[in-house]
């Protein structure tokens, strides 16, 4: 396959054109921007860049706050929005506006507060660091947390005082377009962020734009690939937050019932198609037995249905194809593995969409795709494993390294097995703990730099040594 080819799958998958995945109804489709409005759009962020918006970093923060308290303010419409086109839960719609509000508030606080350091050097000149705005940033959001993930980078992109544009995909095009719109009500320019829509076709011509200084991509490993190989001839800075594996590793002085609950449980947040789903569980032998019978009666206990129910914890996987990728790892599951539970397809309710339940799998080699692959749908490996050393070879045994967990009573293992963890991020006695202070990002095949926190925001500066030499003498 040639590069271009390559780049030509950027998109999602042909059969997932934009559809609710509860009931299947056509959503309203967006046409996608053209090769000649895409130039204006660069060109008109490009402008804003060189303009007022990277110098007034007290209209910055104060339009960032009033961002985050418009979006607060039309909480239920996005919450909707999110549920019909991502067909995630309502109460996890709710989470996600949440979560984007406060990226904006916390990195509205930074704006004030970028800065470099000054020093003086051996021979008394005096040196001064500075940090500019990287310039024009494409961001490119799933529509997994299309507006989280979306925030989580935005926001401290727009305090660093960059400019951007926006490329959702087409799964999600609606509600960010409507965040979008939201940022106009609350004064951000119709330059600063502009909305470019369309498939794989529009992503390459976005990436590979020469106006365009950077790219924040969050999605697969493979595409991940290609935007960094399409922005290296430019040198285009990329941001990666890519595909993960994550790991629960379970000790037997834990609390095993509380940790095998968890990790079912975060097994199928957004019906397990997240980055940071709990997708093995490593379980000390002696108590395997315990946290797989847990996981097995927690997974059968879950509500599938209407995302827009409250009491709904899983909704449908996002399209046919997605659908069928999942079949794909249950029928490796029977033949090479014990399925324990789940993988069915259902309708519950008499909905159409594209409803399975979630699977638990024991009996799994290391090297099976089970556990080596990004699966993407609600379904954990439970394996076991008998002393520490072997913990860490186990959770270490992926080519991902984003998320992990580890439960133990005993403090001192449990620092010395997060230090051990090949991944960004490691909670310890819990799971999924995102906060807009603390960065996040992945090892390996999980990506390239860090989002969230001071280190998110340093990615869309350029550091700049000022000297200032000595003065001549006379």
């Amino acid at each position: 396959m040639t590069a271009t080819a390559e780049r030509r799958t950027w998109g999602v998958p042909q059969d997932a054109r934009p559809a609710d995945p509860t009931t299947l109804r056509p959503l309203q489709e967006t046409p996608a921007t053209t090769p000649d409005r895409l130039a204006e759009a660069a060109a008109a962020a490009a402008a804003a860049q060189r303009g007022n918006w990277p110098v007034d970093t007290r209209r910055r923060q104060a339009l960032l706050w009033r961002w985050a308290d418009v979006l607060g303010e039309h909480t239920e419409e996005l919450v909707q929005a999110l549920v019909t086109e991502s067909g995630k839960p309502i109460r996890e719609a709710r989470l996600e506006v949440a979560g984007a509000v406060e990226a904006l508030r916390y990195n509205a606080g930074l704006a004030r507060s970028i800065g470099g350091r000054a020093g003086t050097l051996p021979d008394g000149s005096e040196a001064h660091l500075v940090r500019e705005p990287v310039g024009v940033t494409a961001f490119i959001v799933p529509w997994n947390w299309p507006l989280l993930l979306l925030f989580r980078d935005l926001a401290p992109a727009l305090a660093a005082g960059v400019t951007a544009l926006v490329k959702p995909a087409p799964q999600t095009t609606l509600v960010t377009w409507r965040a979008l719109e939201l940022g106009r009500t609350a004064g951000i320019g119709d330059d600063v962020v502009q909305l470019v829509v369309g498939d794989g076709l529009v992503g390459d011509a976005l990436v590979t734009h020469p106006l365009v200084r950077a790219v924040a991509f969050t999605g697969s490993t493979a595409i991940g690939a290609a935007i960094r190989s399409a922005a290296a001839p430019d040198m285009t800075r990329t941001l990666l937050e890519l595909g993960g594996k994550a790991s629960m590793v379970v000790f037997a002085d834990a609390d095993v019932e509380k940790a095998a609950e968890t990790a079912a449980r975060a097994s199928v947040i957004t019906s397990g198609q997240m980055c940071m789903a709990c997708t093995r569980l490593l379980v000390q032998r002696p108590v395997f037995e315990r946290a797989r019978d847990r996981v097995v009666d927690v997974l059968r206990s879950l509500r599938l249905g209407d995302p827009a129910a409250e009491e709904t914890d899983m909704g449908p996987l996002i399209s046919a194809g997605a659908l069928d990728r999942f079949t794909g790892y249950v029928d490796l599951a029977r033949s090479t593995a014990t399925l324990l539970t789940g993988g069915e397809r259902i309708s519950p309710d008499g909905l159409p969409g594209h409803f399975v339940t979630p699977a638990a799998v024991a009996g799994v080699a290391v090297d099976s795709p089970l556990v080596q692959e990004d699966i993407f749908g609600p379904l954990i490996t439970l394996e076991p494993f008998d002393d520490e050393d072997g913990a860490i070879e186990a959770a270490n045994a992926t080519s991902y390294g984003l998320a992990a967990s580890v439960w133990s009573g005993e403090g001192s293992r449990a620092w010395r097995v997060a230090r051990s963890l090949r991944v960004g991020t490691v909670w310890v006695g819990g799971y999924n703990r995102s906060y807009p202070e603390m960065p996040s990002g992945g090892y390996g095949s999980s990506g390239l730099g860090r989002t969230r926190g001071v280190e998110g925001l340093e990615q869309f500066t350029e550091l700049k040594h000022v000297h200032f030499a000595l003065p001549e003498e006379e």
